[in-house]
């Protein structure tokens, strides 16, 4: 489902109000269109994992704002209540974190949350299904998804300015690099720098477990042929 014409040049909701006590993450990411703002740490590494998982072509934050009653879209949450003006029915509103638009066409809507909020917020779960009945995909992501590493690691292929490779670099690797060894050796060994082996992993040539530990000497990279599925870390 196409969301363009619905989604507005603002984000549906608003985390921050002047003179309101409540942090606001603010980041440039290239798949969004300006600043986007999180309000939290959990929904600020979702931004970032999209932005490194090669599946996600875009993405919107509190894209718009559903009423889970009857299934109609607004635009923003204040154009709803505009719309029920002068009635006294009562919306069930919800806005999501996020809508990913993928690689394949589809669209998902991503919803960052706490594992302790759910415990303390077991109704959510009926959000999730009145979506799904409205024919809308939503993946709830929480932070027992990210490790400490996938935080790090994360940060920095998402900060690198040029993610390819030069042709000599990349036949290099294709042609005299080890089934598997360590970041070490890949700098020791074959010259490679740190850039260089990162954009090795966004172009499939060289794969790790981002989840495991930190990026250093001792990373296992293992050649592998255009595959990025290491890249792939959100529940999509």
């Amino acid at each position: 489902m196409q969301f363009g014409n619905i989604i507005a040049d603002q984000p549906a909701r608003t985390i921050y109000t002047r003179g309101l006590q409540k942090k606001v993450n603010r980041q440039a990411c290239q798949k969004a269109t300006g600043i986007v703002e999180t309000e939290c740490l959990g929904e600020s590494i979702i931004v970032v994992a999209a932005e490194v998982d090669p599946r996600v072509r875009r993405l919107a934050p509190q894209p718009m704002t559903f009423d889970l009653n009857t299934g109609e879209i607004f635009p923003t949450k204040s154009a709803l209540w505009e719309a029920l003006q002068g009635t006294r029915y009562k919306p069930w509103m919800y806005t999501p974190d996020f809508l990913f638009e993928l690689m394949n066409g589809r669209t998902v809507f991503v919803e960052g949350r706490h594992s302790r909020w759910l415990r303390s917020n077991s109704d959510f779960s009926r959000v999730a299904a009145a979506m799904e009945q409205l024919g809308h995909r939503l993946t709830l992501v929480t932070e027992t998804m990210f490790t400490r590493a996938h935080h790090r690691n994360l940060r920095i292929l998402r900060a690198l300015p040029n993610r390819r490779l030069e042709p000599s670099i990349r036949e290099l690797i294709e042609t005299q690099f080890p089934r598997c060894a360590s970041f070490g050796q890949a700098q020791r060994s074959f010259g490679l720098t740190r850039a260089e082996v990162y954009a090795a992993l966004f172009q499939g040539l060289l794969s790790t477990d981002l989840s495991l530990a930190p990026f250093s000497d001792r990373t296992k990279l293992v050649r592998v042929d255009c595959d990025l599925s290491h890249l792939e870390v959100l529940p999509l």
